[in-house]
């Protein structure tokens, strides 16, 4: 808990996130065949990332709660002059007011911790100052944690991904540092405005920035957008708690991005076993609990921070895109180290939810959902939009009893599977349990 009174913290940002895109828009006059792309002159189109349902879908519901506490965000960030998607779940318990917090904030401290990324944690900086207010004002874990903070914050570049032969490397290449700083400074934000509100929320944010794209090349936008041809991307995943990243490659299978931060994570227990191993308990229904809860790390439940309750993310980091750029410019290792599975791109689509779907459905249900959704319905009506609708409704209909979020991002491979259905007769299985007139007869 916070050790000593601290005045509310108002968060002031020279600008606010955006949550729109950007499209050059096409020349359709008279004469001009539909074959031949030129650009319009007038201008641009702008596009709010939350009203593109063919690029990105986003469902929650309450399910059979009496509240939402989930949320979930879209944003464009600028970092450096470069552009970066970031798209966000978040899964709040104890109320809403944490996860609303973050939905509202989190993108922005990303894009505004310059300070934070640029500088080390020597005297003075701001890193060291955050740092310090963490083993001061919260105490306890952390100040264990902030003795051994060099060694701490040279973990986080260990998940920067290095190309050999990509054009253009990234300059000013600060991601891996930047994302756990900022969420750490996100959450101490929240702390500092909310002193006396108890509750808390896991999340999981991804990030996708274009790191190629093939010049001249219409594909089918002038914009070099992670779902364009020819382009090569680097997906970024922070995880806090029990909201999970799901990634369908090209052959249709899902892939965990994710793991729990659950008491029975072993690398979360060897993390607290220092402080804490005599708090790991198990409730009645047999699952292993962290004091009361049921994840390890999260965002606010300032009671359980000084026990080392933490908003730090597991960071991971991929490759994605056209399979042929990323042929020509990754080297084998690269692409078996770095890409989904060794595939080498071509992927699908990016799940995000929380475990009012997780809990209900195992990852390749999700993804079979979805896909089976768009081999019925075909490229005009099943959008990324209408596919995390049937996501949610399954969910509903066999007997949620969490609040449900599904986001689901249109990646360079979408619609490009294979016409399987590889948990049809399993998903049959649960709409037969759980149908009333089923059960009935």
């Amino acid at each position: 808990m916070l050790k000593q009174c601290c005045r509310r913290h108002n968060i002031r940002h020279s600008r606010s996130v955006s949550t729109a895109i950007t499209f050059t828009a096409l020349d359709r006059s008279p004469g001009i065949p539909l074959s031949h792309t030129e650009p319009l002159r007038i201008g641009k189109l702008r596009v709010p990332l939350l009203k593109s349902p063919s690029h990105l879908g986003h469902v929650t519901s309450r399910v059979n709660r009496l509240y939402n506490e989930d949320k979930y965000s879209a944003h464009v960030l600028n970092i450096h002059d470069r552009v970066l998607f970031n798209f966000n779940v978040f899964d709040g318990h104890g109320g809403d007011c944490c996860s609303k917090y973050l939905a509202e904030n989190l993108s922005q401290e990303i894009e505004s911790a310059d300070g934070l990324a640029g500088t080390s944690y020597k005297d003075g900086s701001q890193t060291e100052v955050m740092l310090k207010n963490y083993a001061k004002n919260i105490g306890g874990y952390w100040r264990r944690w902030y003795k051994s903070r060099e060694a701490n914050l040279e973990s986080y570049h260990a998940n920067k991904i290095t190309l050999s032969k990509l054009p253009n490397q990234l300059v000013k290449d600060d991601l891996c540092w930047r994302i756990p700083l900022s969420f750490l400074q996100t959450d101490y934000h929240f702390m500092e405005a909310n002193e006396q509100d108890q509750s808390g929320s896991t999340c999981t944010s991804a990030l996708i920035e274009t790191i190629y794209s093939q010049p001249g090349v219409f594909q089918p936008y002038y914009e070099n957008y992670f779902f364009n041809r020819h382009t090569i991307s680097r997906l970024t995943i922070a995880q806090v708690g029990d909201t999970r990243a799901i990634l369908v490659d090209k052959n249709g299978l899902a892939n965990a991005l994710t793991e729990d931060h659950h008491p029975s994570n072993p690398l979360e227990a060897e993390r607290l076993r220092k402080y804490a191993m005599n708090m790991i308990m198990t409730d009645s229904f047999g699952e292993q609990r962290f004091i009361a809860l049921a994840n390890t790390r999260s965002f606010g439940d300032v009671q359980y921070k000084e026990v080392g309750v933490t908003a730090e993310p597991d960071i991971r980091q991929y490759i994605i895109g056209d399979s042929k750029k990323i042929k020509q410019f990754l080297t084998r290792d690269e692409i078996n180290k770095y890409t989904i599975g060794g595939l080498g791109g071509d992927e699908g689509f990016l799940i995000l939810c929380s475990d009012g779907v997780s809990n209900m459905l195992t990852d390749q249900e999700i993804a079979d959902i979805i896909m089976t959704h768009f081999d019925m319905k075909g490229h005009t009506v099943a959008t990324p939009q209408s596919c995390a609708q049937e996501v949610i409704k399954f969910v509903e209909y066999v007997g949620g009893d969490d609040n449900a979020t599904c986001m689901v991002v249109r990646l360079n491979g979408w619609g490009m599977w294979p016409t399987v259905d590889r948990t049809g007769e399993l998903r049959q299985a649960r709409l037969v349990d759980y149908n009333p007139r089923g059960r009935a007869g």
